[in-house]
């Protein structure tokens, strides 16, 4: 004989399904980046707290089920807890293969039989529950279908949680919330199912040892349920948000030593440091068959800095330096690397050889500084050399490059005295 159901409990019991799908993707998508204790630990209160939701759906399923002609419905309460063991093995076998770096179709297909065969324990133990004399008859046709359910829907819920995570993030939360949902619907569709599979003998009477009275599960089921999962989504996304800082922290102390290591403090420009790194990385190449490609390294010394800050001070002869950089940047737009090699003095790393373009940048520099520069209200005529290296004609290794690069070939003097600079 069939029953009939409270559809206020039916769908008490998908909003249930639904929270404790939302928290295995949660879990699955956060526990992926953790490692050591921390991710035990975080996998074990998911697979607590998916498993103990899969549970409580079933029970609050259960309670929307009306007994044909009166029965009561009643469960055997050490029966009843022994089901909740496979709901939770199944979780924690999900959640540990979905954080997995990577798996295969093998692996995710095993692990959805495995974990469907986990639900459909739990579901069917649920069921054993109910100590029922005569017992429970099942359409096996339906009993097949609602594990067939179980394992697609398994496969589904692994496939979704793997792939959750790399949504673009201002589409996180819209996804999570939609997949929750269809792993809720696939849920209560196994269950339903397998309740559609049960036939209860008109004569049949509860086991009067049963202690667990079914018309009372359902409502302070689901409530518990959800405050539990909620409580387990507060607490895991407290402690996320806690880790998340840290890692904020340390990524920003890292920048900071990276800043500290590699760029000049006053100029945000690399220093020498960052721009020696770089010619090396420009002369190694991987293949042995390849020559690296030919650049050049351009050198800028101010001959008068020393002597303009002695005179104008300290706040001069930055604003100076500002200047000559901003110069820089201006007239050698395709300079890999800008560096301030000195206190007085810059480096550029061209991927070029082409000669032209050291004529004009010493050109375009020359007729930048022609007449004293006006700097923080004052005027001053700035003198500076010049120099160039080329690989490979200049040098093979990036210390003779340099080196070649400091000699300088050209000084700037006062307009009707400018010599003409000869690259050779």
């Amino acid at each position: 004989m069939e029953g009939t159901y409270n559809w206020m409990l039916v769908f008490a019991s998908y909003c249930v399904a639904v929270i404790a799908s939302y928290t295995a993707i949660y879990f699955g998508t956060r526990v992926f980046s953790l490692s050591g204790r921390s991710r035990r630990f975080w996998l074990a209160a998911g697979a607590l707290s998916l498993g103990s939701g899969i549970w409580s759906m079933h029970f609050v399923g259960m309670s929307a089920y009306t007994m044909p002609v009166h029965m009561h419905m009643s469960f055997n309460a050490s029966l009843t807890l022994l089901s909740w063991i496979p709901a939770v093995f199944a979780s924690a076998l999900a959640l540990y293969v979905i954080t997995l770096p990577t798996v295969s179709v093998k692996t995710i297909s095993a692990s959805a039989f495995i974990m469907g065969a986990g639900i459909f324990a739990m579901h069917y133990g649920g069921m054993y529950a109910m100590q029922m004399h005569p017992g429970i008859e099942y359409d096996t046709l339906l009993v097949i279908l609602s594990g067939v359910i179980a394992v697609v829907a398994s496969g589904a819920a692994l496939v979704i949680c793997r792939n959750v995570r790399d949504v673009p993030p201002q589409y996180a939360l819209a996804i999570k919330v939609a997949a929750a949902l269809v792993m809720g619907a696939a849920i209560c569709g196994m269950h339903y199912t397998g309740m559609a599979a049960a036939n209860y003998p008109m004569d049949a009477q509860s086991n009067p040892d049963n202690l667990l009275r079914g018309d009372w599960m359902g409502i302070p089921t689901a409530v518990a349920a959800s405050i539990l999962l909620l409580l387990a989504l507060y607490s895991a996304y407290t402690d996320f948000r806690a880790i998340e800082r840290a890692r904020q922290a340390e990524k920003e102390r890292n920048e900071s030593a990276r800043q500290a290591a590699f760029y000049d403090s006053l100029t945000g420009l690399a220093n020498r440091s960052l721009l020696e790194a770089r010619v090396l990385e420009k002369l190694t190449v991987t293949d042995t068959n390849k020559v690296p490609p030919a650049f050049m390294l351009a050198y800028f010394e101010l001959a008068d800095y020393r002597e303009i800050l002695q005179e104008q001070g300290d706040v001069y002869a930055q604003a100076l330096i500002n200047y000559f950089i901003a110069e820089l940047r201006e007239k050698t737009p395709t300079a890999e690397v800008i560096a301030r090699y000195s206190a007085n003095s810059f480096m550029l790393l061209i991927p070029s050889c082409d000669s032209s373009i050291l004529q004009k940048l010493v050109q375009k520099m020359t007729d930048a500084f022609k007449s004293p520069a006006a700097i923080s209200g004052k005027q001053t005529l700035c003198k500076w050399g010049f120099g160039f290296s080329e690989y490979p004609k200049s040098g093979t290794n990036s210390r003779n490059l340099i080196r070649a690069a400091q000699r300088i070939r050209f000084v700037s003097v006062d307009e009707s005295k400018q010599p003409e600079l000869q690259l050779v």
